[in-house]
């Protein structure tokens, strides 16, 4: 009886990014719960043995698509970062690249802000901890790019403490964060069928909030 032939490296890689595929659509279309090893098996028809030669298991998987979302969103708040030496047209970038992901990358949106799903600490002690500190250091890179924006963006127009810029990225955060759950859930539309002119006007009025932000700190 001949061999099996080994798989290269290319297939092997293209394998398992059929894999986050699939499994990223069940978490889109039918919740985290649901994404489980035996499901996945069955919408890639392969048998569940097999997929364990690819991914260690599920939570393993779930790290590697949530580094996948915070890679995506860490290029675009870069390329914001390096396109908009000005502190305000700056802010106004990332806020439009932020909701941009969000409204772009569903899927991935949920995974990293949305959903209950681990994080950094469940995963410390484990064999998975140095993969899912892949994850936290980039999503502490994408609020490093936000902080130095406001800061950058306060100090044009009065001084702010640490704490009073972070609590500035966290109100932005929180309100972009509500946008894109709005659109995520379907409801804003009926409420806004001009979603984008609406948002639009909404992050405007809000960047000139921030940029009179400190005039009201004692």
């Amino acid at each position: 009886m001949p061999m099996k032939k080994q798989r290269d490296e290319s297939e092997i890689s293209a394998i398992r990014e059929r894999i986050l595929s699939s499994a990223l659509s069940i978490f889109e279309t039918e919740g985290f719960s649901q994404l489980t090893m035996r499901a996945l098996a069955k919408k890639m028809d392969m048998t569940a043995p097999n997929l364990y030669n690819y991914f260690s298991g599920k939570d393993e998987i779930y790290l590697y698509l949530v580094i996948q979302g915070f890679t995506l969103l860490r290029d675009r708040f870069s390329e914001a970062e390096k396109a908009h030496p000005d502190p305000a047209e700056r802010g106004r970038a990332l806020m439009a690249a932020y909701l941009a992901f969000g409204r772009e990358n569903p899927a991935h949106y949920g995974l990293m802000f949305t959903h209950q799903t681990p994080k950094y600490n469940d995963y410390v002690g484990t064999r998975l901890e140095k993969l899912s500190l892949q994850e936290l250091t980039l999503s502490l890179e994408v609020a490093a790019i936000a902080d130095r924006a406001f800061q950058d963006l306060a100090r044009t127009t009065v001084g702010l403490s640490d704490l009073d810029a972070r609590a500035g990225v966290i109100g932005v955060w929180g309100l972009l964060h509500g946008l894109v759950s709005l659109l995520h859930s379907g409801v804003v539309q009926y409420v806004a069928p001009d979603t984008d002119a609406v948002y639009q006007k909404v992050m405007d009025s809000c960047f000139s909030l921030l940029s009179l932000a400190g005039k009201n700190i004692p």
